[in-house]
Protein backbone atom coordinates (compact mmCIF):
# COMPACT_ATOMS: atom_id res chain seq x y z
CA UNK A 1 0.00 0.00 0.00
CA UNK A 2 1.43 3.26 -0.53
CA UNK A 3 2.29 5.47 2.29
CA UNK A 4 0.07 8.66 1.63
CA UNK A 5 -2.67 6.29 1.29
CA UNK A 6 -1.86 4.05 4.34
CA UNK A 7 -2.05 7.47 6.31
CA UNK A 8 -5.13 8.66 5.07
CA UNK A 9 -6.27 5.28 6.31
CA UNK A 10 -4.90 5.74 9.87
CA UNK A 11 -5.69 9.42 10.47
CA UNK A 12 -8.94 8.96 8.60
CA UNK A 13 -9.03 12.14 6.60
CA UNK A 14 -10.45 11.99 2.92
CA UNK A 15 -8.53 12.46 -0.04
CA UNK A 16 -10.30 15.14 -0.37
CA UNK A 17 -9.83 16.95 2.44
CA UNK A 18 -5.94 16.12 2.33
CA UNK A 19 -5.75 17.76 -1.39
CA UNK A 20 -7.03 21.17 0.01
CA UNK A 21 -4.31 21.21 2.97
CA UNK A 22 -1.72 20.29 0.07
CA UNK A 23 -3.10 22.45 -2.95
CA UNK A 24 -3.23 19.59 -4.89
CA UNK A 25 -6.42 17.76 -6.85
CA UNK A 26 -7.72 14.62 -5.86
CA UNK A 27 -6.69 13.16 -8.87
CA UNK A 28 -3.16 14.52 -8.76
CA UNK A 29 -3.28 12.45 -5.44
CA UNK A 30 -4.97 9.22 -7.06
CA UNK A 31 -2.10 9.71 -9.65
CA UNK A 32 0.66 9.62 -7.09
CA UNK A 33 -1.02 6.73 -4.18
CA UNK A 34 -1.49 4.40 -7.60
CA UNK A 35 2.39 5.42 -8.82
CA UNK A 36 1.16 6.95 -12.16
CA UNK A 37 2.75 9.84 -11.33
CA UNK A 38 5.21 11.44 -8.64
CA UNK A 39 5.13 15.24 -7.15
CA UNK A 40 6.56 18.08 -8.05
CA UNK A 41 9.36 18.54 -5.68
CA UNK A 42 7.31 21.73 -3.98
CA UNK A 43 3.87 19.22 -3.59
CA UNK A 44 6.29 16.32 -2.20
CA UNK A 45 7.57 19.32 0.39
CA UNK A 46 4.00 20.15 1.34
CA UNK A 47 2.79 16.48 1.78
CA UNK A 48 5.99 15.27 3.86
CA UNK A 49 5.25 18.69 6.45
CA UNK A 50 1.19 17.85 6.34
CA UNK A 51 1.72 14.64 7.36
CA UNK A 52 4.40 15.51 9.70
CA UNK A 53 7.36 13.54 7.88
CA UNK A 54 4.70 10.30 8.31
CA UNK A 55 5.31 10.41 4.53
CA UNK A 56 8.96 10.73 3.49
CA UNK A 57 10.63 12.39 0.51
CA UNK A 58 12.08 8.05 -0.15
CA UNK A 59 8.30 6.78 0.30
CA UNK A 60 7.17 9.62 -2.70
CA UNK A 61 9.75 8.95 -5.07
CA UNK A 62 9.92 5.27 -4.17
CA UNK A 63 13.50 5.12 -3.72
CA UNK A 64 16.05 3.32 -1.49
CA UNK A 65 16.19 5.43 2.04
CA UNK A 66 18.53 8.45 1.58
CA UNK A 67 18.30 8.49 -2.11
CA UNK A 68 15.78 11.89 -2.01
CA UNK A 69 17.89 13.80 0.22
CA UNK A 70 18.60 17.42 -0.96
CA UNK A 71 21.77 18.00 -2.91
CA UNK A 72 24.67 19.52 -0.85
CA UNK A 73 25.41 22.74 -3.25
CA UNK A 74 28.78 23.43 -1.92
CA UNK A 75 31.25 23.72 -4.54
CA UNK A 76 33.73 20.70 -4.71
CA UNK A 77 36.58 21.82 -2.41
CA UNK A 78 39.17 22.85 -5.14
CA UNK A 79 36.37 25.13 -6.24
CA UNK A 80 36.50 29.00 -5.03
CA UNK A 81 33.40 30.75 -4.45
CA UNK A 82 32.44 33.45 -6.55
CA UNK A 83 32.81 36.82 -5.28
CA UNK A 84 29.02 38.06 -5.22
CA UNK A 85 30.24 41.91 -6.03
CA UNK A 86 32.27 41.28 -8.78
CA UNK A 87 29.26 39.19 -10.16
CA UNK A 88 26.89 41.34 -9.97
CA UNK A 89 28.97 44.18 -11.46
CA UNK A 90 29.54 41.85 -14.28
CA UNK A 91 25.76 41.48 -14.90
CA UNK A 92 24.96 45.10 -14.25
CA UNK A 93 27.09 46.05 -17.25
CA UNK A 94 25.60 43.20 -19.27
CA UNK A 95 22.17 43.94 -18.35
CA UNK A 96 22.86 47.74 -19.16
CA UNK A 97 23.67 46.49 -22.90
CA UNK A 98 21.13 44.26 -23.03
CA UNK A 99 17.88 46.64 -21.49
CA UNK A 100 16.11 47.66 -24.53
CA UNK A 101 16.34 51.38 -24.86
CA UNK A 102 13.99 54.23 -22.95
CA UNK A 103 13.33 51.16 -20.88
CA UNK A 104 13.95 52.03 -16.94
CA UNK A 105 16.67 50.40 -15.00
CA UNK A 106 16.15 47.10 -13.04
CA UNK A 107 16.19 47.56 -9.56
CA UNK A 108 19.49 46.85 -7.26
CA UNK A 109 17.08 44.37 -5.11
CA UNK A 110 16.26 42.55 -8.46
CA UNK A 111 20.32 42.77 -9.99
CA UNK A 112 21.13 41.41 -6.38
CA UNK A 113 18.87 38.37 -6.55
CA UNK A 114 20.17 37.69 -9.73
CA UNK A 115 23.81 37.89 -8.82
CA UNK A 116 23.54 35.34 -5.74
CA UNK A 117 21.04 33.07 -8.06
CA UNK A 118 23.78 33.33 -10.23
CA UNK A 119 26.45 32.46 -7.67
CA UNK A 120 24.46 29.18 -6.17
CA UNK A 121 23.73 28.14 -9.97
CA UNK A 122 27.74 27.66 -10.20
CA UNK A 123 28.49 26.21 -7.20
CA UNK A 124 25.32 23.61 -7.78
CA UNK A 125 26.97 22.90 -11.53
CA UNK A 126 29.93 21.74 -9.98
CA UNK A 127 27.85 18.68 -8.97
CA UNK A 128 26.69 17.80 -12.35
CA UNK A 129 29.19 19.16 -15.08
CA UNK A 130 32.53 19.02 -15.81
CA UNK A 131 32.95 22.61 -16.62
CA UNK A 132 35.19 24.81 -15.32
CA UNK A 133 35.53 28.40 -14.26
CA UNK A 134 34.72 30.38 -17.80
CA UNK A 135 32.39 27.73 -19.34
CA UNK A 136 30.42 27.16 -16.17
CA UNK A 137 29.97 30.35 -15.05
CA UNK A 138 28.51 30.72 -19.10
CA UNK A 139 26.63 27.80 -18.02
CA UNK A 140 25.08 29.50 -14.85
CA UNK A 141 24.45 32.99 -16.40
CA UNK A 142 22.38 32.07 -19.00
CA UNK A 143 19.14 30.71 -17.78
CA UNK A 144 19.79 33.65 -14.63
CA UNK A 145 19.80 36.30 -17.40
CA UNK A 146 17.23 35.19 -19.50
CA UNK A 147 15.08 35.19 -16.59
CA UNK A 148 16.28 38.16 -15.19
CA UNK A 149 15.94 40.07 -18.66
CA UNK A 150 12.43 38.12 -19.18
CA UNK A 151 10.75 39.51 -15.66
CA UNK A 152 11.47 43.33 -16.63
CA UNK A 153 11.61 43.46 -20.22
CA UNK A 154 10.50 40.43 -22.23
CA UNK A 155 12.38 37.55 -23.50
CA UNK A 156 15.67 38.31 -24.84
CA UNK A 157 17.03 37.37 -28.34
CA UNK A 158 18.96 33.96 -27.80
CA UNK A 159 21.85 35.36 -30.01
CA UNK A 160 21.78 38.75 -27.74
CA UNK A 161 21.84 36.07 -24.40
CA UNK A 162 24.86 33.72 -25.27
CA UNK A 163 26.72 37.10 -26.05
CA UNK A 164 25.71 38.50 -22.47
CA UNK A 165 26.29 35.53 -21.15
CA UNK A 166 30.12 35.05 -22.18
CA UNK A 167 30.95 38.97 -21.94
CA UNK A 168 29.69 38.72 -18.12
CA UNK A 169 31.88 36.01 -17.51
CA UNK A 170 34.89 37.63 -19.39
CA UNK A 171 34.26 40.64 -17.58
CA UNK A 172 33.84 38.74 -14.01
CA UNK A 173 37.25 36.85 -15.04
CA UNK A 174 38.71 40.05 -16.04
CA UNK A 175 38.01 41.62 -12.43
CA UNK A 176 39.49 38.28 -10.97
CA UNK A 177 41.84 37.38 -13.23
CA UNK A 178 43.80 35.15 -10.53
CA UNK A 179 41.35 32.99 -9.28
CA UNK A 180 41.47 30.81 -12.61
CA UNK A 181 45.29 31.10 -13.44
Amino acid sequence: MHPLKQYLSEVEESIQSFGERVGASRQTLYRIMNNVHTPKPALARRIVEATGGAVTLDALYDGPPGAAEIINLNPRFDEPLLDHSRLRAAMSAVIAHLRPPHSPAMSTDLLDVAAEAAAHTYAALSKVTTRQGPARLEQALRPVLEETLKECWGRPPRAALDRGATLAARLYLRADARRYS
